[in-house]
């Protein structure tokens, strides 16, 4: 049996009483329906035939003839199920099967290095059986079908639902029927234009787009399929039409003869027309040697039947192994019975399909060939994507904010140290020896590490993953000593004015009051370290889909990158992090309640140590909340946060040490921090805007 696309051809052998005796072929073909390429078949089979008939080295004693029928309805020879040869032993074909055009297929998509697509196809099985394997095909290059959309009847859900998911490469299998019926549906809904490309099977007819079969004018049509592409095989072998082949004719003479077979009524089609001529030749070739094998045995062609197995198996041994130079090209079977042609990609351009390149096997594997004459059209004159592409653009830090941060920062850091020089220089007289000097040393100690903070926040944690466990470090050993050295002082005037009246107890030693200080400081950094071995923090990036903008003009979309430190177990100790540090504040909200009211001259800066408690509780309430909310802010949380570790630290020590310096050097220091706050807090809101530094958590 041989199929090319509707035509089969079954042989019946039957013996004549003549000289010349008539073996008979069945052909089958599709006068009508949604393929109805027997119209042209036919007539070239019947060509063919007087070919072989009138040559004397073909068959010698018998004359093949047709017997045809029309079979109303297409079925299509190149449907992958065909290559099974353990249901279909003794098919062979003269068409490339579909599962062969899907490489060409994809190759094509990957030349445009397009990785996403879309399908859409009648429920047809050959057309079923050609997206599933192409749907392999695409899996095995890492391109990603989005979508499928088959349909049996109206395509019109099938096209609305590629328009509701942006489909932009989009690859159809239909007859052109309901090919006219697709894009008239795309049409309606305005989905059409240069963003989307159609690669069709080949099976349209020429000038398809003109039957008027649906409620779409030619021109709608046509203004919806754009420059489509198909992929089908391809027939001419030689340069010119008088060049003879294996069996001496010419591509023209076999043109001459088809028109006179019909009359001038039916123009040929050039590829379906050779597929044609090869398929006779073959079953020519295949009976020639058949004969010759059967010259030393008991049969002959004409006692061929279904029943006998052994002419079954020398005509299909020897249908395997023909092998000619047709007008069409190489014809020979491969193991499945195929046959592997050359292939073509055309492109629809000035309402006409123009071929653009070959696919051929090479040396290296099988390559495109491209038809330089005929150059690839876009509607925009680029390559289109095939999807909105995105681009990530990490969340920027503003130069200009982390810039006035430091200095701010270093400002402040050149207060502390000039509060710890003139602390330690005067530490003997009474009004800085009274207020516990070491513990204020502690205490800038821990500013001086929040203000450096502020610095290693704002840096590149990508470059250096480290600075995810360095941060932490930072900010927890700060608010240790300088909170905890407040709290031992509040702790000693909570002693002294409180227990000590029914205890009769001395007030606590600086070296009492230092191992308190060093419990909160161990604590806090035994909990660090433990975090670091346990679960080291490292870098990660979120990318935030829900705030992209979409740019439709350059056909895009900016989705944000925000980096942030993350762990396996960060709630985990982040829970006992913020725990800890929220019952210290407690006890802290506790002592400097209860001593409120206490103003001795002798401790001269309790009522301010008191106010230091409260200036870091209400910046640690209000800067926790504001670095979770803010955390995809990146400029507005590091600027706020920042503002709030400035702006507390610098009033904790300025509580404590200002009232202590003359009121000349008090009226600098103030001067500048004041306003250095204020110009920051002006700059802030323009900084904002602004992407220049990567923006880190």
């Amino acid at each position: 049996m041989f199929v090319l696309h509707s035509l089969v051809l079954l042989l019946f052998l039957h013996g004549q009483t003549f000289a010349v005796k008539d073996l008979y072929i069945l052909g089958l073909f599709p006068m009508e329906g949604e393929w109805y390429g027997g119209i042209q078949a036919q007539p070239t089979a019947e060509v063919a035939l007087d070919y072989i008939n009138n040559d004397s080295n073909m068959l010698p004693g018998y004359r093949l003839k047709v017997i045809w029928n029309n079979t109303e309805v297409s079925y299509a020879s190149s449907s992958p199920a065909m290559t099974d040869m353990n249901r279909y032993a003794y098919f062979f074909r003269l068409v490339n099967s579909e599962i062969y055009r899907n490489y060409p297929r994809v190759g094509l998509i990957q030349q445009f290095n397009w990785t996403k697509v879309t399908t859409i196809y009648e429920t047809k099985q050959i057309f079923g059986m050609l997206m599933e394997h192409i749907e392999t095909v695409l899996y095995k290059s890492n391109i990603e079908v989005i979508g499928k959309h088959p349909f049996r009847e109206s395509p019109k859900e099938a096209v609305q639902r590629l328009k509701a998911m942006d489909a932009r490469i989009i690859i159809g299998a239909f007859y052109e029927k309901k090919g006219r019926q697709v894009f008239c549906e795309a049409f309606k809904i305005r989905f059409s234009g240069p963003k989307i490309v159609w690669v069709l099977v080949d099976v349209f007819k020429d000038s398809w787009w003109k039957v008027n079969d649906t409620d779409c004018t030619y021109n709608e049509i046509l203004s919806v399929v754009g420059n489509y592409f198909t992929v089908s095989d391809f027939y001419t072998a030689f340069d010119t039409e008088t060049e003879k082949d294996d069996n001496g004719i010419t591509l023209q003479q076999l043109l001459i003869d088809f028109y006179k077979k019909t009359g001038n009524k039916t123009p040929p089609d050039p590829e379906w027309t050779q597929a044609t001529y090869d398929a006779v030749w073959v079953i020519a070739h295949a009976l020639n040697a058949t004969m010759a094998d059967l010259q030393n045995t008991r049969f002959r062609l004409e006692d061929f039947s279904y029943t006998n197995s052994y002419m079954g198996e020398l005509i299909k041994n020897n249908t395997s192994k023909v092998n000619f130079n047709s007008i069409s090209g190489h014809v020979f079977f491969d193991k499945n019975g195929d046959i592997q042609r050359r292939t073509k990609i055309q492109q629809f351009q000035d309402n006409k399909l123009v071929r653009i390149a070959w696919y051929d096997k090479h040396k290296t594997g099988y390559k495109f060939i491209w038809n330089n004459s005929a150059p690839i059209l876009w509607l925009k004159g680029t390559v289109p994507r095939d999807s909105f592409k995105t681009d990530f653009v990490p969340i920027a830090l503003t130069e200009g904010l982390y810039a006035i941060m430091c200095v701010l920062s270093a400002l402040g850091m050149l207060l502390a140290l000039s509060f710890l020089v003139f602390n330690i220089k005067f530490r003997n007289r009474r009004i800085i020896k009274m207020s516990s000097p070491n513990l204020n040393n502690i205490t800038l100690l821990g500013c001086i590490l929040a203000y450096t903070y502020v610095f290693v926040k704002g840096m590149d944690i990508r470059s250096l993953p480290m600075l995810c466990q360095i941060k932490g470090f930072f900010l927890v050993i700060a608010f240790s000593l300088m909170f905890g050295a407040l709290l031992a002082k509040t702790w000693r005037v909570y002693i002294i004015f409180t227990k000590a009246y029914y205890l009769r107890k001395r007030a606590p030693k600086d070296f009492q009051l230092f191992i308190h200080i060093g419990a909160i400081t161990g604590i806090n950094v035994t909990i660090m370290v433990l975090w670091a071995i346990l679960s080291p923090r490292y870098p990660k990036e979120k990318k935030l889909y829900h705030s992209k903008v979409l740019d439709p003009d350059n056909d895009r979309e900016v989705v944000d990158i925000v980096w942030y430190c993350v762990s396996d177990y960060d709630e985990h100790f982040s829970f006992l992090v913020f725990g800890f540090q929220t019952t210290i504040l407690l006890f802290g909200v506790f002592l400097a309640f209860t001593t409120r009211k206490v103003s001795i001259p002798i401790l001269n800066d309790s009522k301010a140590i008191g106010l230091c408690i409260y200036n870091v509780i209400v910046l640690s309430i209000v800067g926790v909340p504001i670095s979770l909310v803010l955390n995809e802010k990146c400029s507005l949380e590091y600027g706020l946060i920042s503002t709030f570790i400035i702006l507390g630290t610098t009033v904790t020590q300025c509580l404590i040490f200002v009232p202590k310096v003359r009121v000349k050097m008090c009226c600098i220091f103030l001067y500048i921090s004041l306003n250095s706050l204020l110009y920051s807090t002006q700059v802030l809101k323009g900084c904002l805007l602004s992407h220049r530094r990567p923006c880190f958590r």
